[in-house]
């Protein structure tokens, strides 16, 4: 009973229960009149989950710290143990060193100091070697770290969800306003909008606020708590490191009349160990020379095969793939060269056809320049034709002499003679045409001749030329 009425005094959910009972009760009774506490605290249900979550851990940590520093107090008393001698003790003693530690329990208190000594002492007392004894003190302050931080899950939690109900405020509160949104209403809805949104940002903030408390207090104490564990540790070292040394091997005189006979046989037994041991290390060391000759000789002859093994492989892959593929590509090589050859005569009848095509562009140029000299050539034979009949009806008009027509004859004759001349010019251009056409396409038909010869047409009353022309 009685340790159960220590375990609900240091209960911290009781105290942070019944802290926030008595916060809200005096809220309710009008002893806290400051509105700013009012809202934050008293506006919707996560608030009121909040607080309790922050008086919670604010009790355990407040516990935490209450502890240490009783704990701290405790090791200003200083050492438990008279100071170490020159010589070190026996073991024999370590019981009477736990007897001092459980009184000093009855006085000091219980503390992480004389917890540590007596699990020292306990782990000599029941057959650990005061050479382990560091290995032991070590693991022990390690153990007791690693408790300390695990008392530290209900503040961490705690950290944790105080954070989360704060946004779970916020969704809820925002959740509200934008349930009560009536665009109807415009006056109730903007004082539900504003409860909603003053809920989700209050909770909010009385979250993030009281965190940071709890998160900065829970700092400083695990900063205590790593202090006091250094100097426990320091302390205890200094208690018991080189205090002991092992006398359970050695024979107590006149303890036994049969010590003789105990020692010799022990003697014999540590004797024939060593022989047997001797022994069989020889055997095992023959064996192994045995065993490494067997399997180097098996080692050379495996590698002369497997090297054999690996030379007909190569051989049989040569011949089943890179044989026929070097066969393969040198046909293609053949294909390839003869290919070659035929672009290469493509290439020159191309070059050819290019040559020939530029003698074409050129001979059509001539032809072009031949086709102007050709109408040229008609045009003046027009004026000839016109001068001539102008020249013959003016000689008509004029003259009426035989002088005359002697004289009109004489210059009609001339005029014959220079009209012959241009139909000789016209006739080689005429050839000239045919033969240009006939190099451009020997198949082609040559241009259409005239049905008489000029050179006979009589000339009609007004002196021009009468030219018939197929169609």
């Amino acid at each position: 009973m009685k340790r159960l009425f220590i375990n609900l005094s240091s209960s911290s959910v009781l105290w942070g229960l019944a802290l926030t009972f008595g916060f809200y009760y005096a809220i309710s009774q009008g002893f806290v009149q400051n509105e700013t506490i009012k809202r934050y605290t008293t506006g919707h249900p996560v608030e009121y989950v909040t607080i309790a979550m922050f008086l919670i851990g604010l009790c355990d940590l407040t516990f935490k710290l209450l502890k240490t520093r009783r704990e701290r107090r405790a090791l200003r008393r200083g050492a438990l143990f008279p100071p170490k001698k020159h010589e070190k003790e026996p073991l024999a003693n370590v019981p009477s060193y736990l007897d001092a530690v459980v009184k000093a329990r009855d006085v000091r208190g219980e503390s992480s100091y004389l917890s540590r000594l007596a699990d020292a002492l306990d782990f000599l007392r029941f057959g650990g070697a005061p050479d382990e004894l560091d290995h032991e003190l070590r693991r022990l302050a390690d153990d007791a770290y690693d408790r300390r931080d695990a008392d530290y899950g209900m503040a961490r939690a705690f950290i944790w969800a105080i954070p989360i109900l704060g946004f779970l405020g916020t969704v809820l509160g925002i959740t509200v306003a934008l349930g009560s949104l009536d665009l109807t209403q415009l006056d109730a809805t903007s004082e539900k909008l504003a409860d909603g949104l003053k809920v989700a940002f209050d909770t909010t903030a009385l979250s993030l606020s009281l965190v940071f408390v709890l998160f900065f207090l829970q700092f400083f104490s695990r900063k205590q708590d790593a202090l006091l564990e250094r100097r426990v540790a320091r302390l205890v070292d200094s208690e018991l490191k080189g205090r002991f040394y092992d006398d359970r091997d050695q024979v107590v005189e006149g303890a036994s009349p049969d010590a003789g006979m105990v020692r010799l046989f022990a003697a014999a037994l540590d004797e024939a160990f060593t022989r047997q041991t001797t022994q069989w290390n020889a055997t095992v060391a023959a064996v192994a020379e045995q065993l490494g000759a067997a399997f180097d000789k098996r080692l050379c002859e495996g590698s002369g095969a497997w090297t054999q093994t690996l030379a007909d492989a190569q051989r049989q892959f040569v011949d089943a793939s890179l044989t026929p593929a070097l066969n393969a590509a040198s046909e293609q090589l053949v294909k390839l060269d003869a290919l070659a050859e035929k672009i290469e005569r493509q290439t020159e009848a191309l070059r050819q056809t290019l040559q020939a095509t530029a003698d074409v562009t050129a001979l059509e140029e001539r032809l072009a320049q031949s086709l102007e000299k050709l109408a040229e050539v008609g045009e003046f034979e027009k004026t000839l034709n016109n001068l001539s009949a102008t020249v013959c009806l003016l000689n008509s008009k004029l003259t009426s002499g035989p002088q005359n027509v002697a004289l009109a004859e004489e210059r009609r004759r001339a005029k014959r003679q220079e009209t012959l001349a241009a139909l000789n010019v016209l006739s080689q251009q005429d050839a000239l045409e045919d033969a240009l056409y006939a190099e451009l396409d020997p198949t082609s038909p040559p241009p259409m001749k005239p049905l008489a010869d000029e050179q006979d047409e009589p000339l009609d009353k007004d002196g021009a030329r009468t030219r018939r022309r197929s169609a």
